[in-house]
């Protein structure tokens, strides 16, 4: 079940504004989208991150619904009042015409079971094109340990976007939060060195806050009995 995920700028006073949107479009024409299976969007510094997952066949198809469909066409002409252009990150050596962010990262293979019951948590950094190696060999290494489960993720996703570097997790717990911060309160040294590994690769996108991003709009399609 393949997600897109698009980035921009975004002022967070508009929150109730995008919230009244997002609500009125998923509780009307979502039910006529029976493809669209769950929409999560958060915001983080000066950003927005806006995740769609989709019944289809891959990326391409996914991409191809939420750009062509008329419905969903009209959904991004709404928003589009509130959801800015993002040129690119500082010193980001990538392509600066991919129209969504571009996942190089999946844990487990397998498709994600009861999608529509968990709930995303997103870690916003920075990184260059060329760390992408690195990365997934860092993630790959911990992800064939018990890490994952002990935290309770059920799927995880790395995406880029000019530079921004989005790393979801999938939890069956609506505040992902606790999950996280229990995994720092435990103090596992493979952890700590993890996110020392990474700490030289991935730079923060705000220095001056932490890079986990506020969730503050969640719909899930009704999961038939």
């Amino acid at each position: 079940m393949p997600s897109t995920v698009t980035v921009g700028t975004f002022d967070s006073d508009d929150i109730a504004d995008v919230t009244k949107i997002l609500r009125e479009f998923d509780g009307e024409a979502a039910s006529r989208l029976p493809q669209l299976r769950r929409r999560q969007v958060f915001s983080y510094s000066d950003l927005y991150v806006h995740m769609q997952d989709w019944d289809v066949a891959d990326a391409a198809e996914a991409y191809r619904m939420t750009t062509t469909d008329p419905r969903c066409v009209h959904l991004n002409e709404r928003l589009a009042a509130y959801f800015g252009e993002y040129t690119a990150a500082e010193g980001w050596d990538g392509p600066i015409d991919q129209p969504a962010a571009e996942r190089f990262y999946l844990w487990p293979a397998e498709q994600l079971e009861n999608l529509e019951q968990t709930y995303s948590a997103v870690i916003v950094n920075t990184q260059r094109q060329e760390h992408i190696p690195e990365t997934s060999r860092l993630f790959a290494e911990s992800d064939a340990t018990d890490i994952p489960q002990s935290m309770g993720t059920l799927r995880r996703q790395i995406y880029l976007w000019r530079g921004i570097y989005l790393h979801i997790q999938d939890f069956a717990d609506a505040d992902p939060s606790k999950a996280i911060s229990k995994v720092w309160a435990d103090g596992d040294p493979r952890f700590l060195q993890l996110v020392d590994d990474l700490t030289q690769i991935i730079p923060p996108y705000d220095p001056e806050g932490h890079s986990l991003a506020t969730r503050f709009y969640h719909w899930a399609a009704e999961v038939s009995a």
